[in-house]
């Protein structure tokens, strides 16, 4: 039962380090205020990725929180506590790394599309065949097969750039929901 406990917290720790490397790693990169019209990343909000750390971290508390009680004897604390804290705070950081992995960075003429478990598909701007504006205001980009490539929520950095960029190189904008 004890085995149990400190292995819990060995992968507690663990999941800790991996949300810090995760941090460092996404703030590391700095942005520049005057940015480019040509040269920039459309990423998810900042909020979505602040979130998601808090909840994180909210799990790791709930987590070592109820290994003390469980290990004191505790009779309310069980091993559901336990696994319902460690998933809680999995959650969130898969939602850090997916925060800090996903995005268009836009090269000139040239997208990178970055997505969480997936390769970078490259692709140049003349490639778009159509945009889709849904009723939320997320531009769906599709390639000249009709394939959907991605999915950009309106809150996303820099979802004005793209858009004006798109526009711009006169690819079809169409709204799907107009009101």
């Amino acid at each position: 039962m004890i085995e149990t406990i400190i292995r819990y917290i060995i992968i507690a720790i663990v999941l800790g380090l991996i949300g810090e490397v995760i941090s460092y790693l996404s703030s590391s990169k700095t942005t520049d205020e005057n940015i480019s019209t040509t040269h920039y990343k459309v990423k998810a909000p900042a909020v979505l990725k602040y979130a998601c750390m808090s909840q994180f971290i909210l799990g790791l508390i709930m987590f070592l929180v109820f290994s003390y009680f469980y290990l004191k004897g505790n009779e309310t604390v069980e091993m559901g506590h336990l696994y319902v804290s460690s998933i809680f705070g999995a959650i969130g950081l898969y939602g850090v790394a997916w925060a800090s992995k996903w995005g268009v960075k836009v090269d000139g003429s040239q997208l990178e599309i970055h997505r969480i478990f997936r390769i970078k598909k490259v692709l140049c701007i003349t490639d778009i065949g159509q945009v889709i504006i849904d009723k939320k205001d997320a531009m769906i980009l599709y390639d000249k097969m009709g394939k959907k490539l991605i999915k950009i929520d309106a809150l996303s950095d820099n979802y004005d750039h793209l858009l004006n960029l798109l526009k711009s190189q006169n690819i079809e904008i169409s709204n799907k929901y107009l009101k």
